[in-house]
Parts: structure tokens; C-alpha cells; sequence
């Protein structure tokens, strides 16, 4: 049996320590142990711990499975904005373009192409994006080397000088995305569905 004064929250990372299991397998254990459940409830409950950063949830058909979130899991800036532009289009091109503009209004400088890649984004050799080189580039390397984030010796950087309409409208919905994920402020949110780059072009 649980200790009854610890949280439900604490009880499910306990039965998942060092394992994971299924919605399935959480409830009968819950259940053994004095804490009965409706599933829905249940897979209400993990689905806000996979929201808040406690768990982390894997689709292993024919169920969805359940573990410890480690804190070295934890997403950067790259990696949100990555899985948002690969929401918005499949095209590897578009997708490293889009990445580009987004991320030079953030920290208004060139974006090497190391970012690109820690966005997990494909260019295969095709960046539609001004090549920066001389000076600008070296000031925004300068300002790189004292970050973690460490650059190939030849790594190129990109700009895009012009003002892209339907790449900032994109820009504004992604970064709201990744302030409302990361914040779980989904429940604050009367949010929309995610438009597709395509949609926006017509």
C-alpha cells in the first residue's frame, strides 16, 4: 500500500520509477494499491503530467506508454522550433527558410547553419537565404563563442533581409505556441488550429 499523504502525482512516478507502463498497466497497479480511477480521469491526469514536464509519453501501438521525464530531456529553443515548422510544411527547403526568418527577428543577427540543424531541420544543401560573410558574420560568431552553443570552424550564416508576409504571420503563431507549451497555458488558450504553410500562400 501508498503512503496515503503522498500526492497522486507522486504516486504514479513512484509505480513508473526505473520502468514505464501503459494506461492499462498504471490502472490495475492503482488499483491494487487502493486508488480506484475512472481511465478517463487517469488518462486526463498523465496527459497534464506530460504537459507540466513530469512524463514523457511514446505511442507504442496498440497503446500509449508512459515513463519518467529526465531532466536532460529538457527542450531548448532548437528543438521547440523545430517540431513547430514541421507542423506547418513537409518541404525541407521551406522548412529551413522559415527557420531562418524566425530565428534572425529573434536574435537579430545571422543564423548559422549548425541552428538549422540543432532544429533537427534538413537543408540538404538548398538554404534560399543570403549567405553572410566579413564582418556581420563575425560579430555574430563572436557573440555565439560565449554560449554553450559551439560552431563548426567554416559554419556558413544565413539572413533574410526582406519582410516575408506570410512567414510573419507564421512567426508570431509558432512563438505563441512555444510560450503557451512551455508554460502550459493550453488551458488560458482559446487556440486555434494550426494553419499550414500552403494554406497561407493561396
Amino acid at each position: 500500500m501508498f503512503d496515503q499523504r503522498l500526492s497522486l502525482k507522486d504516486v504514479i512516478i513512484g509505480i513508473l520509477k526505473g520502468s514505464q507502463d501503459s494506461i492499462s498497466g498504471l490502472s490495475r497497479k492503482l488499483n491494487k494499491n487502493g486508488y480506484k480511477l475512472h481511465r478517463l480521469m487517469l488518462t486526463g491526469y498523465l496527459k497534464a503530467l506530460v504537459d507540466t514536464g513530469y512524463l514523457k509519453e511514446q505511442e507504442i501501438k496498440p497503446s500509449k506508454v508512459y515513463s519518467i521525464r529526465s531532466p536532460k530531456e529538457k527542450k531548448y529553443i532548437y528543438d521547440l522550433l523545430g517540431e513547430e515548422i514541421k507542423n506547418i510544411t513537409d518541404t525541407p527547403s521551406e522548412q529551413a527558410k522559415l527557420c531562418i526568418y524566425i530565428l534572425q527577428r529573434l536574435f537579430h543577427r545571422p543564423i548559422f547553419l549548425e541552428e538549422i540543424k540543432r532544429c533537427k531541420i534538413k537543408t540538404n544543401g538548398n538554404i534560399d537565404a543570403e549567405k553572410i560573410e566579413g564582418e556581420e558574420r563575425g560579430q555574430a560568431r563572436k557573440l555565439l563563442s560565449k554560449t554553450l552553443l559551439r560552431l563548426p570552424f567554416n559554419d556558413p550564416a544565413y539572413m533574410i533581409r526582406e519582410t516575408i508576409d506570410e512567414y510573419e504571420k507564421l512567426r508570431i503563431d509558432i512563438l505563441q505556441n512555444i510560450i503557451i507549451s512551455e508554460f502550459n497555458l493550453n488551458k488560458f488558450s482559446m487556440k486555434s488550429k494550426q494553419v499550414k504553410l500552403d494554406q497561407i500562400k493561396k
